[in-house]
């Protein structure tokens, strides 16, 4: 198994100690979050904003979506596609690169997150809309053929044990020095593995809240 870490190449905090402003909203940048255990991360990728905001387009833009059918994309995946938002393309790009990367073929298994919807950031059309114009069929050819078919294997770190162990010691100066939490605590989520097998114990209980919260609001029933 490999796990991979994406970030916007915009802000690449892991990969490089980077940082700066990106337009994949819903993802954290600047830190390394207390959660995120790097002794188990195998490889960083970092995606351009400006393909995740293409590719939001394509997904979303009537005239991306009759282009996708042109090429034969069923109705029922096209439905789908308004449940990927930004941060959830940017995941895609980023299981591409990685597929790419390790010359995966149909004998493999790749899976990413749709972190959350299109429904979010309908503001986010309007704007692109606005700055760039209407969208049309000759753009979603562009869009699929640079910013899917497109990605390579740039932007993106095969880690070693010590790259690894250097993006866990970046927690410090955001957990320790600002946030005061125990230095024991820090080296213990390196050392020690049981603190990880605690943490994803309460996956189950994860579960339950998730489902309390949908059966709250009605989104699934809505669906």
């Amino acid at each position: 198994m490999k796990i991979v870490a994406s970030e916007a190449m915009q802000c690449p905090t892991l990969l490089n100690n980077g940082f700066g402003g990106h337009r994949i909203e819903g993802i954290g940048d600047k830190h390394v979050p207390w959660v995120h255990n790097a002794k188990n991360t195998d490889v960083v990728t970092a995606i351009d904003d400006e393909d995740c905001m293409r590719i939001f387009r394509l997904f979303n833009e009537p005239e991306g979506k009759a282009y996708l059918k042109s090429l034969g994309i069923e109705g029922d995946m096209l439905c789908k596609l308004e449940l990927i938002g930004i941060s959830g393309v940017g995941n895609i790009l980023s299981a591409i690169k990685t597929a790419k990367y390790f010359e995966m073929t149909s004998d493999d298994v790749i899976f990413t997150l749709a972190t959350d919807s299109a429904e979010m950031y309908g503001s986010r059309l309007e704007e692109l809309t606005a700055e760039k114009g209407s969208y049309s069929a000759l753009q979603a050819a562009k869009d699929m053929e640079k910013c899917l078919f497109g990605q390579a294997t740039d932007h993106l770190k095969e880690l070693t044990y010590y790259d690894r162990k250097a993006i866990h010691n970046l927690k410090y100066f955001t957990w320790i020095e600002q946030q005061e939490k125990e230095i024991e605590d820090l080296n213990q989520l390196w050392n020690d593995r049981q603190v990880w097998d605690q943490q994803f114990q309460q996956a189950t209980r994860w579960d339950e809240m998730i489902n309390e919260f949908n059966e709250e609001t009605g989104v699934l029933k809505r669906m």
